[in-house]
């Protein structure tokens, strides 16, 4: 492995885990690019959010830190600036640390500056920033005045009426809110974030690192693909969400089809800027990753977005090529997305803080374990849920209320037994409080 290799680091919004192509699963989703970087690498099936919503997940993962240890409980709180982050360290070991598209580590305070950069994100760590707002922030915040780049590219071409306008129809009839956008490719937001790379990578110099965070506002609801890209699914038919139950009634093959064009689309992108790396002659000194800071339930359960301790919120994609890396691996390693921040420590050759809750995995990626945590632990502070999970056994507290699944039996949790396992359910329960009442370094 070079020393202080590359790293793309290439984070979705609201992207399952199982809607990969080469996840394995009966999804009819086609993630070329992604599928091909699995085989150069390797795919984690066992890898979960800390916070299934985007602040908390975001600033867990900057920070190292479980989210109730990062200050950032919800989408209403910023990560502070002096907070100990590993875009930090690696600016301080010498790298470039760039980051584009939705970074939503200052979520509460709107304005991301109307080139993308703010002193905010020089103070968290980065030296380079085309930082956009979420898909309705930017409508929300931008609609009048842009109060970032991807909003004033769309006032400088008279597009911002016809954005927010398909917006707020989307949300009077969130039902049937599944048609593509009105826009065309050149002025969709996630085109926006992907050309911004472009731009950055183009920009590196040739003889020092750089950490390169891509943060694809897409898949995340409203669904709205480009036209041509939903065209591609119009005659494909998706299996129908897990224990529906009483959901209002929507069109679930629309969305089906609609969350499915937005990943095709991320996809191309994907397969973009591996070969933006490969035009610098970098690919053989650059690990590249593919994740996402949380799922979406997508009517499974009759739920919708994300928030629960479902796996279809809580667990993400996880695919990892790089020098060093086994090639054409699964992995059932038990990880955290938090996990990254130490696994970019350790990559830039300094040493990982025993304060932080993140541990990096780099000996699964290089072969020389199979293993790296016992357990994972998410929680929704806002919602007072927390779960733990060995893989086989998923406790979730709720509300004071306990509920047990068998991941191995049952992998759609439509059974609690709780109740017939009481063995289990207090040994996991006492796990979950230690896991969250001693800290690393105690």
């Amino acid at each position: 492995m070079p020393d202080q290799p590359n790293i793309l680091f290439i984070v979705a919004d609201q992207h399952r885990w199982d809607w990969l192509n080469c996840a394995g699963y009966d999804v009819p989703v086609r993630t070329p690019n992604v599928d091909a970087l699995a085989h150069r690498g390797v795919l984690f099936n066992q890898c979960r959010c800390t916070s299934p919503l985007c602040a908390p997940s975001r600033a867990s993962l900057a920070t190292g830190m479980r989210p109730h240890r990062t200050n950032v409980p919800d989408n209403a709180h910023d990560l502070d600036t002096s907070a100990d982050t590993f875009m930090k360290r690696l600016s301080n070991a010498g790298y470039r640390v760039a980051a584009t598209g939705k970074t939503d580590l200052h979520k509460a305070t709107p304005g991301n500056g109307l080139d993308g950069w703010t002193p905010r994100m020089g103070e968290l760590g980065f030296t380079d920033c085309i930082d956009q707002a979420g898909k309705w922030d930017a409508v929300t915040h931008g609609q009048d005045d842009p109060k970032d780049p991807y909003m004033k590219s769309l006032h400088d071409v008279g597009l911002v009426k016809l954005h927010a306008d398909d917006y707020y129809k989307r949300r009077a009839d969130f039902e049937n809110a599944c048609w593509a956008s009105p826009l065309d490719r050149e002025h969709h937001t996630d085109e926006f974030c992907g050309r911004s790379t472009l731009k950055l990578l183009a920009d590196f110099p040739r003889d020092q690192p750089w950490f390169c965070q891509v943060n694809f506002p897409g898949p995340h609801e409203p669904f709205d693909p480009p036209g041509d890209v939903l065209t591609l699914y119009d005659d494909v038919t998706f299996a129908e969400p897990v224990n529906a139950g009483q959901d209002k009634p929507r069109d679930h093959q629309g969305f089906r089809r609609a969350y499915a064009a937005m990943i095709e689309y991320i996809d191309e992108w994907v397969g973009q800027l591996i070969e933006a790396v490969d035009a610098r002659c970098e690919l053989d000194r650059t690990f590249i990753i593919y994740t996402s800071d949380h799922g979406e339930m997508l009517g499974d359960h009759g739920l919708w977005s994300k928030t629960q301790p479902h796996d279809p919120s809580v667990r993400v994609p996880c695919v990892i090529a790089g020098p060093g890396v086994q090639r054409d691996q699964r992995s059932d390693a038990l990880i955290e997305l938090s996990d990254f921040a130490a696994l970019f420590v350790e990559l830039a050759g300094q040493p990982v803080p025993n304060t932080w809750d993140a541990r990096s995995f780099l000996p699964v990626l290089r072969g020389e374990s199979s293993t790296h945590r016992d357990v994972t632990v998410s929680m929704q502070i806002g919602r007072n849920w927390k779960l733990i999970t060995d893989g086989r056994w998923k406790l979730v507290e709720n509300n004071g209320m306990m509920h047990l699944y068998d991941l191995q039996n049952d992998p759609h949790e439509t059974c609690d037994i709780a109740g017939a396992n009481q063995s289990v359910t207090r040994q996991l329960k006492q796990r979950l409080h230690n896991e969250l009442m001693v800290s690393p370094d105690s």
